[in-house]
């Protein structure tokens, strides 16, 4: 028997105070994902949670988060803030995740959170959401352009700021960028446009 994988429609698990939606699995590296998840949780006096898990690039991504409280139960307090955000990830998606180990010719399942499966599933949803950044000359024409439009001040910092890297980083882009001939040579501490 031969496992479906192409559903359509979405597919959703219920308890009483919960409720976990699912898309459709796509395959990524021998890894069956979730297209998206939405996670909702209902409080009886505390507030309703939401949150939605959306694979962009192939890489699951927090992308709505969300509390409400209704009529009858708390405020939303700061309790409710501290819950760290990667623990929605690392541990509720890495349990959604399905391996595919073509060696052994077999499906591989994560149900417990303590077992090596998880921490390799963890380890490769980790590894898929901190992959480096392809460095073509779309890329680098971006980065002379951010540079560019902020000549007069801190345009590595903002190349920084843009790409979300680190200003060691950044100054690799505009290095490089300068290097591909899409900004002009420059003198030390001199900024050039």
């Amino acid at each position: 028997m031969k496992a479906q994988m192409t559903r359509t429609e979405p597919r959703v698990i219920e308890a009483e105070n919960w409720r976990l939606t699912l898309g459709k699995y796509v395959e990524v590296a021998d890894h069956h994902m979730p297209e998206w998840v939405e996670i909702e949780t209902f409080g009886f006096d505390s507030p309703d949670f939401r949150a939605r898990i959306e694979l962009r690039d192939n890489v699951p991504r927090l992308v709505e988060l969300s509390w409400r409280s209704k009529p009858g139960s708390r405020e939303i307090m700061r309790k409710d803030l501290d819950q760290s955000i990667s623990v929605w990830i690392d541990t509720l998606y890495a349990q959604l995740v399905i391996v595919v180990d073509r060696d052994e010719q077999m499906v591989k399942v994560n149900l417990d959170s303590t077992t090596d499966l998880h921490r390799a599933i963890r380890g490769f949803l980790e590894d898929r959401r901190s992959g480096k950044r392809r460095i073509t000359g779309d890329f680098l024409q971006q980065v002379a352009a951010v540079y560019r439009q902020n000549i007069d001040y801190a345009p590595t910092a903002t190349v920084a700021r843009t790409f979300g890297v680190k200003h060691r980083q950044a100054t690799d882009y505009v290095k490089q960028a300068r290097d591909r001939g899409f900004l002009p040579p420059t003198k030390q501490g001199r900024a050039k446009a």
